[in-house]
């Protein structure tokens, strides 16, 4: 339901959001903005009149819905009264007169009970938008524009099931294109924001939290396009022959978290970062998504925390994502990723894990790399498909059938370990109940420092001398000493035939 609300605060957004262009009537434009809705697979209803040089178009209600009977999400809002105005030069200015209310039902969780769950929102636009082109090519642009939105609180039988919300964007302008082709809506969106700022505040017998964010020079650009509906389609009709791509980046941002909490009391949590970003592509039924943050600092304090205060710092931290959206006979590429460039531990977890002090504490960095390809009979589209998958019995049409290891690194204590690697599953069928099916591959490793830190942890008492020993013939049996000192090196792999082989020996047991 967020990517619903997204998607509606999106579109009415752009409206109030350039040149030798072709003169374009009140009429023209309404109608392209009409087309866009339906484009993304929403249904349209208005009341439209004209009233002088203004086109007047009230009791818009536009929605979609999925599923069916008891699996059925939707989403409806409804804006009173969205004027369109003739200016000079053949351009045409555009405002919602009245704020937009949005409804979105969705089922309860089985947990909770039978039924559905209804949450609502007002939505305020203050600012208008300037409209140029023709009706095969229009240009929206907008400044200083503010939206804000109220999320009320969702109940079920006096349970809170969605705490209420408030959020401001400010100060946004840009430039939004819509371009129709006959075939398909395409559109180039370039969009910065001043602030954006979210309150939450939720009281609950169990404790109470009260959450601020704060979110600076906000910019985002990119490229949409669509296939046009003759009518409103189906959400997978529209997203899933969708393009897609978006930039997003912004400055400092920073939130903070107070929590009460029983038997535990007051806890403050605070965080910031100088920057962060989001790379998201859609095409071809795969979706790709990549987010960064900067010089992360994230503290917690309250009674029950250390000294009243702990601090995590993180200098970079990155995430990526991509996996196939529809359902396919062939092969389609997957990857995921994490990365963790100088995690700086507060000073109480090294005390106490290292009390006496003779570890390193350096930062610790952590890279993980996995791809491969997947054969998917699941379609992310199909809300009812989904839901069938947490029936009794139900088994997901999901099978892996390559992996890779690009990357894997880890350095902790003065320690580090690198390698890489890549193997195939051998059919679908597992060779135990619940298993995985048989899998072939190999994974090379580099070992540095984990002697010298094995050492260091014994000489301190905390590896106690039969876990020294236990450690030391493990390495011994899976690794063998490098060209460097303190270095081990290891090949693993699994043969077709389920033969486990390291550094080209079959293992002792």
């Amino acid at each position: 339901m967020r990517f619903f609300f997204f998607s509606s605060t999106i579109l009415s957004a752009g409206l109030s959001f350039t040149s030798a262009y072709a003169e374009i009537t009140p009429e023209e434009a309404w109608a392209a903005y009409e087309t866009m809705m339906t484009s993304t697979g929403m249904e349209v209803t208005a009341d439209v009149s004209r009233e002088g040089d203004t086109l007047v178009v009230r009791d818009m209600v536009y929605g979609m819905e999925l599923g069916s009977g008891d699996m059925k999400v939707s989403s409806t809002s409804t804006a009173p009264e969205i004027r369109f105005q003739e200016r000079a030069g053949g351009t045409v200015a555009t405002w919602f007169a009245s704020p937009i209310t949005s409804i979105a039902t969705t089922p309860l969780s089985p947990e909770i009970g039978d039924g559905m769950i209804e949450t609502r929102s007002v939505m305020t636009i203050d600012g208008e938008t300037l409209i140029e082109g023709d009706t095969d090519d229009m240009m929206f642009s907008f400044e200083e524009m503010t939206v804000s939105m109220v999320q009320e609180p969702a109940y079920y039988e006096e349970m809170l099931i969605q705490p209420g919300g408030e959020m401001t964007v400010g100060g946004i302008a840009g430039t939004y294109s819509l371009a129709n082709s006959g075939v398909e809506i395409s559109s180039e969106f370039d969009v910065t924001v001043a602030a954006l700022t979210y309150d939450m505040v939720m009281d609950d017998p169990e404790g109470s939290v009260q959450f601020q964010m704060l979110m600076q020079d906000i910019s985002v650009d990119g490229l949409y396009s669509a296939p046009i509906m003759d009518e409103a389609g189906s959400f997978a009709d529209v997203f899933g022959a969708a393009t897609l791509t978006m930039t997003s980046n912004s400055s400092e941002s920073g939130f903070t978290m107070d929590m009460v909490l029983p038997d535990v009391g007051p806890i403050s949590v605070t965080g910031s970062s100088q920057h962060g970003g989001t790379n998201i592509s859609l095409a071809s039924g795969l979706i790709d998504y990549e987010a960064s943050a900067d010089a992360l600092e994230i503290s917690v304090s309250g009674a029950v925390i250390p000294f009243g205060e702990q601090t995590v710092s993180i200098a970079s931290l990155s995430s990526n994502l991509m996996l196939p959206l529809s359902a396919s006979d062939a092969d389609q590429p997957f990857n995921y990723g994490v990365g963790i460039e100088e995690l700086v531990l507060p000073d109480f977890v090294w005390m106490m894990a290292d009390p006496s002090g003779q570890l390193p504490h350096d930062p610790v960095y952590l890279r993980l790399a996995i791809a491969g390809t997947v054969q998917s009979g699941i379609d992310l589209f199909d809300i009812e498909a989904l839901a069938a998958l947490d029936g009794p019995g139900a088994e997901v049409p999901l099978s892996v059938k390559t992996v890779a290891i690009p990357e894997l690194y880890l350095s902790l204590a003065g320690a580090s370990i690198d390698g890489v690697g890549e193997g195939y599953f051998m059919g679908d069928q597992s060779i135990t109940a619940g298993g995985l099916p048989p899998f072939a591959g190999k994974l090379n490793l580099d070992i540095r420092g984990i002697q010298t830190l094995l050492g260091t942890l014994a000489s301190t008492g905390m590896l106690p001398p039969e876990q020294l020993m236990s450690a030391q013939m493990m390495l011994g049996v899976i690794a063998r000493p490098g060209s460097e000192e303190d270095q081990l090196v290891s090949e693993i792999e699994i043969t077709e035939d389920g033969t486990v082989l390291t550094n080209g020996q079959p293992l002792p047991f």
